[in-house]
């Protein structure tokens, strides 16, 4: 099978289709302002009709591209392209000022190479083991997993969890629209012919997230933004080798990233502040921590990168995404007809090995394009956001429009970016609301099943179901627990 896995990946339409998604991805992430989850959604509509290898490949890397690609930005102007790499703004910038810029992209490239590298790994050798386990979960224990991924990110969505509870389920609310999968009831179709396929999930992420960032940035625009930044670049003089010195750094911080990825609801930003701050109370030198340390680069971003491909975990076993950005991968997946699960291992074995093996192959990619365009990559800085707001708009309709070829689409996705805008405006967090859109029909589904078997008492009944709910109220009431202890503490 390994020589059928390795035909599937070295194919040029993925060869090409890794190189631009890659590419992609680190441009829009080293747009300020632009995230992750930006960079994925905008490129999701490309993988419709296209085959389904080819089209996740493009999807996971710009995936990985946007995460490393935060760093440029937030090395070189102090401004963290995307979420994930606030924490390389503390070294990487003072770094730069001190005439290594060249050094601190280096690093960054290095590390996030290496927390990607390590994430396939972990990705390789715990999915398969998982997905052998989940062939004995049934409808209670899967929609006990769905309330899981609900309450964790639900629990790390801001201060106001009642906010988050709120998006979650409305997002959960949205996915019963159109004609139920079980008993084939029309609901909440309003007599639209439109809607009784439901609303598909790519065209409500591409609003929610491309149009009201877009109308976010028109709102916060100045003088400023429509000149370029000058920004200076400086060539690397750090093999290497040289950084790789640095394992231990690299290799804790990959672990967190792993750990961190791995839970539903987490996220890169989250395992790079964590990653930081452990490799500066573990420092022999934590004084340069602050000043331009090698180690205080290293740190958040292979943190961050090692996300990547432990999000992919739940993912492809469970059907849960690790986070909102592979929410949308999981949008990709159901666009293709494809249901992750452990069925996947065993039906559609080689594609799923392809899979993960491809993202090994994807971080390797992004190594060399480092190497190589790091100053082409450099420029994007220099664009004007006046300039660059409009192209992105015409690229969300044309997206939302390609994906079933329908006006109604593009309606909806203006809608939903307008709902968007007004939700971050009020610091609703978007977060629960992609999570529990993408669960709400998988938990429905199997709360309905498990009802029909044996009602209510069936979750509490079941060890690993009464656990998995048990946890997931830890979850939702984390941040009320810290609150209470630091009331007490004060």
């Amino acid at each position: 099978m390994s020589m059928e896995v390795l035909r599937e990946i070295f194919t040029l339409p993925n060869i090409i289709m890794m190189n631009i998604g890659m590419a992609a991805g680190t441009v829009i992430g080293a747009m300020p302002g632009l995230n992750v989850i930006f960079a994925i959604a905008i490129l999701l509509p490309l993988t419709f009709g296209m085959d389904s290898l080819a089209g996740m490949y493009l999807m996971l890397a710009s995936y990985c591209g946007a995460t490393y690609g935060g760093s440029i930005t937030a090395i070189l102007i102090n401004t963290p392209g995307t979420p994930n790499a606030a924490a390389t703004t503390f070294d990487g910038y003072p770094l730069a000022q001190r005439g290594r810029a060249g050094d601190a992209l280096k690093a960054a490239l290095v590390g996030s190479t290496a927390g990607g590298i390590l994430s396939c790994f972990a990705l390789i050798f715990f999915a398969p083991k998982i997905a052998k386990i989940a062939y004995h979960i049934a409808s209670p224990e899967y929609f006990a997993l769905c309330l899981f991924g609900v309450c964790c990110v639900i629990g790390i969505s801001g201060k106001d969890i009642f906010k988050g509870i709120i998006m979650a389920f409305a997002g959960m609310s949205l996915s019963t629209v159109g004609i139920s999968m079980l008993d084939g009831t029309s609901r909440f179709t309003f007599g639209s012919q439109n809607l009784l396929a439901g609303f598909r999930q790519a065209t409500v992420m591409l609003g929610v997230f491309a149009i009201s960032e877009v109308l976010i940035k028109l709102r916060g625009l100045s003088k400023d933004d429509i000149t370029s930044i000058d920004t200076k670049f400086e060539k690397s003089h750090l093999r290497t080798l040289d950084i790789l010195k640095h394992w231990k750094v690299i290799s804790l911080s990959s672990l967190i990233g792993i750990i961190i990825g791995a839970v539903p609801g987490t996220g890169g930003a989250l395992s790079a502040m964590f990653s930081y701050d452990t490799a500066r109370r573990m420092s022999k030198h934590p004084e340069e921590f602050g000043h331009g340390s090698i180690e205080g680069i290293l740190a958040p971003e292979s943190g961050n990168n090692a996300v990547t491909g432990a999000t992919l975990i739940p993912l492809l076993t469970l059907g849960i995404p690790g986070d909102a950005a592979v929410a949308v991968l999981l949008g990709a997946l159901t666009m293709q007809g494809i249901t992750p699960g452990f069925a996947l291992f065993n039906d559609g074995s080689t594609w799923v090995w392809a899979i993960m093996l491809g993202l090994l192959v994807i971080n390797i990619f992004m190594f060399l394009q480092g190497q190589l365009f790091i100053r082409l990559f450099v420029n994007v800085t220099k664009v004007p956001i006046i300039v660059l707001l409009p192209c992105i708009v015409v690229a969300t309709v044309m997206g939302s429009f390609a994906i079933a070829n329908t006006t109604f689409d593009v309606f909806v996705m203006i809608a939903f970016g307008l709902i968007g805008y007004v939700l971050r405006c009020l610091n609703f967090p978007i977060s629960p609301f992609v999570i529990g859109l993408v669960l709400g029909e998988i938990a429905e589904v199997n709360l309905r099943r498990s009802m029909m078997i044996g009602g209510p008492t069936i979750f509490f009944t079941r060890p690993i179901s009464l656990a998995i709910i048990l946890i997931s109220l830890v979850m939702l009431c984390m941040p009320l627990i810290k609150k209470v202890r630091q009331g007490r503490k004060s």
